[in-house]
């Protein structure tokens, strides 16, 4: 399984981390989704720890909707 991180602006004026299978985009049921990360850098620190978590995982679970940024963390 390829998963990819992806980080993209927010109409709010933050920043959206999700990720999701390369080979089977679902934006709707992610691996992983945080919306309004303050910066890019946020955004992207915390998806690539996820990312890495998630690639120690035998079979990573999707996850239905968007985590609120408190429970990311």
């Amino acid at each position: 399984m390829k998963l990819r991180l992806h980080v993209h602006r927010v109409r709010s004026g933050g920043w959206c981390a999700d990720i999701d299978d390369d080979n089977d985009r679902q934006p709707d049921d992610p691996y992983w989704c945080v919306d309004e990360w303050p910066t890019l850098e946020s955004a992207l620190t915390a998806g690539c720890a996820r990312l890495a978590e998630l690639a120690r995982t035998t079979t990573p679970s999707r996850v239905s909707g968007y985590y609120e940024p408190a429970l990311a963390a």
